[in-house]
C-alpha cells in the first residue's frame, strides 16, 4: 500500500503541477480516509521523503541480486549503483525535475526530501568501502577514511543534478559523468604517491 500511495502522490503532483494541499484532500482524492493514510505516513512530507529511499533500496536490491555482484571490486560496485540508480529514475524523470525546480536552492547542500536518501546511501556505501579498505583497494587514512562515504554522497548528488539537466541523447553525458567522477573518486581513495611518501617518511622516523 505504501508503494501505491507513493505512485499516486507522484501522479497527482505531475497532473496538478503541485503537491496536494493537505492529507485530507489527498486521501479524499484517493477515496480513502485521512486515518487510513496515517497508517502508512505521518504527513505528506514524510511520504515525499521516503520516495528516494524506496527508489534507492530497489536499486540496491537489483544490484546485489545480480550474478556478478559478489565478484565486483569496490569501484565496480559503486559504479554499478550509480548507473543503476539513474537508469531506474528515468521513468520518473519529470517528477525528479519537478522536485529539483521546486526545492533545490543554491544556498542548500540538499533539499529536506533527500535526508532519508542520504542515510540509506551511507548505510549501503560504507560496507563497500570497508571491504575495499580490507582488500587494500582503498587506502586506510586515519581520521579521513571515516569521511569517504560522505565524499561519495556529494559525488552522488553531483550526478543526480547533472542528470536532471542533461539533454544529450539517451543521457549519454550522464553516463560519462558517472564514469569519470566515480573513477576519479575511487582513484583518490586508493593508494597514491603521497601515501607511499608518508609511509617511507614514517619508516625512516621509526628507524633513525
Amino acid at each position: 500500500m505504501k508503494t501505491q500511495l507513493i505512485q499516486s502522490y507522484i501522479q497527482y503532483t505531475l497532473e496538478h503541477n503541485s503537491q496536494p494541499q493537505s492529507v485530507y484532500l489527498f486521501a479524499k482524492h484517493l477515496g480513502m480516509t485521512e486515518l487510513d493514510f496515517y497508517n502508512y505516513f505521518s504527513s505528506l512530507a514524510s511520504l515525499e521523503s521516503e520516495i528516494y529511499q524506496v527508489w534507492f533500496e530497489e536499486c540496491m536490491q537489483k544490484c546485489t541480486q545480480s550474478e556478478p555482484w559478489n565478484t565486483y571490486s569496490s569501484r565496480e560496485k559503486v559504479l554499478a549503483i550509480f548507473y543503476t540508480f539513474i537508469e531506474d529514475l528515468k521513468p520518473n524523470r519529470s517528477f525528479v525535475q519537478y522536485l529539483k525546480t521546486r526545492d533545490w536552492k543554491p544556498s542548500l547542500q540538499w533539499p529536506a526530501y533527500l535526508k532519508g536518501l542520504h542515510q540509506v546511501f551511507l548505510a549501503h556505501i560504507q560496507p563497500i568501502l570497508t571491504t575495499g579498505i580490507a582488500s587494500n583497494e582503498i587506502q586506510e587514512r586515519k581520521f579521513i577514511d571515516s569521511k569517504y562515504a560522505e565524499g561519495l554522497w556529494l559525488n552522488f548528488l553531483f550526478v543526480l543534478k547533472f542528470w536532471t539537466d542533461d539533454t544529450s541523447p539517451s543521457f549519454e553525458k550522464t553516463d560519462a559523468a558517472i564514469e569519470k567522477s566515480v573513477n576519479l573518486a575511487m582513484d583518490l581513495l586508493g593508494k597514491s604517491p603521497l601515501d607511499a611518501a608518508l609511509d617511507f617518511g614514517k619508516f625512516l622516523f621509526q628507524n633513525k
